[in-house]
C-alpha cells in the first residue's frame, strides 16, 4: 500500500511516532506531508529513505485541506494516516470533499490523535466542548481510530457512542525502537542530586506544578539542583520565568548524546504533564533506567500506582524517598511488556488492513 501520513506537528514525539510507523512497516510505502507550525524549533531530521515523499503541509487550514486532497489526486495513496487533531480535521474534511465532488476518489483515514485537543486544561470549558463536538461530528468519516495509548483508545471509542455505524479502534502502543538514540540501563546520577523534567516547557507540561515541588524538595533537601530538560516553543515565555523563579535550570532543546547524558545523571524525573496521549519521554527515561514519577492523570494510569503523584506535596515526598534510597521502588515490567515494538508492529498492520477492508 501508499500510505500518505499528515500533521502539522512534526516535531517531539509526534515526528518520532511517524517516523516509526513507517519504518515498522517497510512493506508499504510512506509518503509525508508535514509542517512544524505550532513550534519554533528547527525542522526534525528524517531517516534517510524512510518517506517516499517528503512535502510541505500549508500552515493555513483552508490551504491543508486543498494539499491533501491534491495529494491524493496526484500521489494515489491507498490511504491517509492523521496525527494529530488538527490534521485530523483536514485529512477528513478532505475525504468528505473528495467524496461528494464528482470525478474524485476518496480513500480512508485513519487518525492518531496523539493527545484530543478537547483534554487541553488551559483553554476554556466552551473551547474543550467545541472542540469534542467537532471529534464527534468527524468521527464517522474515520476510518480505523488508532489511538496511542488505552486512554485516547477509551475516549475515541466514547465520540462514537450512539452514533451509527461502527469505528474500529486499535490502540497503537508509543515504543522506542532498537536503533534510539538512549542507552539502556545507562543511569549514571550526578552528586549532588538533580532532579528533572524532560519535555517542552509549555502549558501541558504545568511548570508551575514542578516549581512548586521543586520548592519543596528543596527545603527538605537543600543541596538538591533541578533542571528542566527542553525549552518553550516561543509562544509563551512566561512559563519559563516560572521555573526560573523557582531556580530551575532550562537547558533549553538538547539533541542526540548531549540530551542523553544530561538524563542520565538525573536522579528521578518527575513528569508533570497535566493531560497527555503517552508521552515518548516516559518510556526514553524507562529506557535509560532513571527512576521515574508520573503525575496521576487519565492518560498514564498505566504507569503503576506507586510511581503516580496527584499534588506537588505528594510529589516531593516519593521523590525525597527516592533520592534518600537511591533506587526506584517501582516495578515496571508490567509497563515496559506492553509498549514493544513487536506490539506496535502488529498493531499497526491490522489497523493498515482493517483501513483498506481487508
Amino acid at each position: 500500500m501508499r500510505i500518505l501520513h499528515v500533521t502539522d506537528c512534526f516535531h517531539g514525539g509526534v515526528a518520532t511516532a511517524v517516523d516509526q510507523y513507517a519504518r515498522m512497516t517497510p512493506q508499504h510505502e510512506h509518503l509525508l506531508l508535514s509542517n512544524n507550525a505550532r513550534s519554533s524549533v528547527a525542522a526534525v531530521s528524517r531517516h534517510p529513505g524512510v518517506f517516499a515523499v517528503d512535502e510541505e503541509l500549508p500552515v493555513s487550514p483552508l490551504r491543508s485541506i486543498h494539499a491533501i486532497r491534491t495529494a491524493v489526486r496526484t500521489l494515489h495513496p491507498d490511504l491517509v494516516h492523521a496525527h494529530s487533531s488538527f490534521a485530523g480535521l483536514y485529512a477528513r474534511t478532505a475525504f468528505l470533499l473528495d467524496r461528494v465532488t464528482p470525478g474524485r476518489h476518496a480513500v480512508p483515514v485513519v487518525y492518531t490523535p496523539h493527545s484530543f485537543a478537547f483534554e487541553r486544561a488551559d483553554i476554556p470549558a466552551w473551547k474543550r466542548s467545541l472542540f469534542r463536538g467537532m471529534e464527534q461530528i468527524l468521527y464517522p468519516l474515520t476510518a480505523v481510530g488508532a489511538p496511542c495509548a488505552n486512554r485516547e483508545g477509551e475516549l475515541m471509542a466514547a465520540l462514537g457512542h450512539q452514533l451509527p455505524g461502527q469505528v474500529p479502534v486499535v490502540v497503537v502502543p508509543n515504543v522506542l525502537l532498537a536503533d534510539h538514540p538512549t542507552v539502556p540501563g545507562s543511569w549514571s546520577p550526578s552528586t549532588p542530586h538533580i532532579v528533572g523534567v524532560v519535555s517542552r516547557v509549555t502549558p501541558q507540561r504545568d511548570p508551575a506544578f514542578f516549581a512548586a515541588t521543586a520548592r519543596l524538595i528543596r527545603a527538605a533537601r537543600p543541596d538538591t539542583r533541578f533542571v528542566w530538560i527542553g525549552d518553550d516553543d516561543g509562544k509563551d515565555p512566561t512559563l519559563s520565568a516560572v521555573l526560573a523563579d523557582a531556580r530551575v535550570e532550562v537547558t533549553g532543546w538538547l539533541t542526540g548524546e548531549k540530551l542523553q547524558r544530561r538524563i542520565a545523571e538525573l536522579s528521578v524525573v518527575i513528569h508533570t504533564a497535566a493531560w497527555d496521549g503517552f508521552p515518548m519521554a516516559v518510556l526514553e527515561v524507562r529506557r535509560i533506567g532513571v527512576p521515574l514519577l508520573v503525575r496521576d492523570i487519565p492518560a498514564l494510569r498505566e504507569c503503576p500506582a506507586s510511581a503516580r503523584f496527584s499534588t506537588p506535596e505528594e510529589a516531593a515526598a516519593k521523590a525525597v524517598a527516592i533520592l534518600d534510597a537511591g533506587a526506584d521502588p517501582t516495578r515496571w515490567e508490567s509497563l515496559d511488556q506492553s509498549h514493544t515494538p513487536e506490539i506496535q508492529r502488529t498493531r499497526l498492520g491490522e489497523v493498515y488492513d482493517l483501513a483498506v477492508g481487508r
